[in-house]
């Protein structure tokens, strides 16, 4: 069983921007930092990475970008949980904006996902999403408003703490997580001392001079975000 991911968190996509090498040095440098102040670090890669990047061994949980409801059997090109978790993935990002589900697979793929152990984040573009998908019972729900995700995002980010609150009581245990648009740790900070359990950024990361440097600082800010909120 995959230990449990807590607050405050930070998670970084790839996507399938970076090769191998590229994506071992992030892992390497957001291990570091997490470690060093105290927050969970998830890495969601492409599924052939899963094992590559689990046996570094930097301490970031690693998750796999989606996942197929087919259970073991004489399928082709179908990504299960069994694979996922003999992979040593630590969990499944699933209804991603760029791999949506209807809600019936979505469902499917949490109870699948459960089955192994697998931790799960369900991500969600309105609020009424994600209140509704908390109430499935994943690990971390993360609400991304879709004209947000990969924006310079600035200003007040109101909903947060609405938000958060509503998918706690939605479901207890249940994470919120709020991204899109998190371009830099003064955002990233801004989000978490607004309530959140945890924010994320890709684009702020990758797209820095020095990628290492970038997600230290990221995730300093994380955690000063979320002390702010919990004084």
């Amino acid at each position: 069983m995959s230990a449990p991911v807590t607050a405050p968190l930070f998670e970084i996509g790839p996507k399938n921007l970076l090769r191998r090498s590229e994506i071992e040095a992030v892992a390497t440098a957001a291990g570091r930092a997490g470690e060093q102040h105290g927050v969970t670090v998830l890495l969601t890669v492409p599924t052939a990475l899963v094992a590559s990047i689990h046996d570094l061994g930097t301490g970031v949980r690693v998750f796999a970008q989606g996942m197929d409801v087919e259970g073991l059997g004489p399928s082709m090109n179908r990504v299960t949980a069994e694979a996922l978790a003999d992979a040593g993935a630590h969990g499944v990002m699933l209804n991603h904006d760029a791999d949506p589900l209807d809600d019936e697979t979505l469902a499917l793929a949490l109870a699948r996902a459960a089955e192994l152990w697998l931790q799960t984040v369900v991500c969600a573009g309105t609020q009424e999403d994600a209140v509704r998908f908390a109430a499935l019972g994943p690990t971390v729900v993360l609400f991304e408003p879709p004209e947000f995700i990969g924006t310079v995002g600035t200003g007040p980010r109101d909903w947060v703490g609405p938000s958060t609150e509503a998918i706690h009581r939605a479901s207890d245990g249940v994470l919120a997580m709020h991204a899109g648009g998190v371009s830099s740790p003064e955002v990233a900070e801004a989000v978490m001392a607004a309530g959140a359990d945890g924010t994320g950024s890709t684009s702020g990361v990758l797209n820095a001079t020095d990628p290492g440097s970038a997600v230290h600082t990221f995730i300093a800010a994380t955690r000063s975000g979320w002390d702010r909120a919990h004084r």
